[in-house]
């Protein structure tokens, strides 16, 4: 297999049509969830000593409106996020085709599609989450049955039931990565599987897995190079960071910044942020061309 011949054509693709550069922005904001998590300390304690917040209605809608209105956004970037993996991948399809691509073919494709590539990131995230439900059950067991109370145990007893179960949740974690990374592969062929050859959600899961024992060494080397490009990516990204907090840090070390040097670092991070998302793009569609190409190639010997 020429690897170089792959990575080229992905990269004439990629930089030509750069129309699949909104699909790769839109399929890499989906993954990008998270939530901040916070604890205030201080404050008065009721009954059982759980904190005693005191919110006003007012207050307390307008947490309750941000927090629906967070979880309407998140949906809709998960919609966006699906089917634009499915775009991205029939967009590919059709240039290497028919030569040619364009936003509207390759988005009613995504759209057509969606349920089929849900379907897939569901089964490919479901076992992950059993596991770690278990795990956090299992945890919580382990606690109720030895009559913990945190807060009051001692020290020895209480690493006398922390260290063993890290000796154990180690391990599993290590199991889990790699269960992790075996299932996200299965995944990328599978979705090749469903927009490509037409299978539906579980038997272009099969067939995910079922490319993936068959061609395990192209797998792993693919792999490998975008490991290298993700972590050249990652010191690209904490560089821009640094590059942007340390002279905020020195102007805002100055007790009066002034409006000038306030706009200037507004300004900075949004250049920044706008950098970064055209960089995210770009990246994301040319890891997806290649393993759309790479798909191909392992199911039909030509590019």
């Amino acid at each position: 297999m020429d690897y170089g011949k792959i990575l080229s054509r992905a990269w004439q693709i990629t930089w030509r049509w750069k129309v699949l550069w909104i699909f790769g922005f839109l399929a890499s904001l989906g993954g990008a969830g998270g939530s901040n998590g916070g604890g205030g300390s201080g404050g008065n304690r009721g009954a059982g000593g759980w904190p005693n917040f005191d919110i006003s209605p007012e207050i307390g809608v307008l947490i309750i409106g941000l927090v629906c209105l967070a979880i309407i956004i998140g949906l809709i970037l998960v919609v966006l996020s699906v089917i634009s993996r499915g775009a991205l991948i029939a967009g590919v399809q059709q240039v290497e085709d028919e030569g040619k691509t364009s936003f509207g073919s390759a988005w009613r494709v995504g759209v057509s599609r969606f349920w089929t590539i849900f379907g897939i990131g569901l089964l490919t995230a479901l076992p992950i989450i059993i596991i770690v439900l278990a795990l956090i059950g299992a945890g919580i067991a382990v606690a109720a049955g030895a009559g913990f109370n945190f807060t009051n145990e001692a020290p020895e007893r209480m690493l006398g039931v922390i260290l063993p179960a890290l000796a154990c949740l180690v391990p599993l974690a290590c199991v889990i990565v790699v269960l992790a990374v075996v299932l996200s592969q299965i995944q990328l062929y599978a979705e090749r599987a469903a927009i490509l050859e037409g299978h539906g959600w579980i038997d272009a899961f099969k067939r995910g897995w079922q490319i993936l024992k068959a061609n395990l060494g192209p797998t792993i080397i693919f792999w490998l190079i975008f490991l290298v490009i993700g972590a050249i990516m990652a010191a690209i990204v904490i560089g821009g960071i640094l590059a942007l907090v340390l002279p905020a840090a020195a102007l805002f070390g100055n007790n009066n910044p002034g409006a000038l040097g306030i706009v200037a670092i507004c300004g900075g991070a949004l250049l920044g942020a706008i950098i970064l998302a055209v960089l995210s793009a770009i990246v994301q569609t040319f890891t997806s061309t290649t393993w759309t190409l790479l798909y191909r190639q392992l199911t039909r010997p030509v590019i």
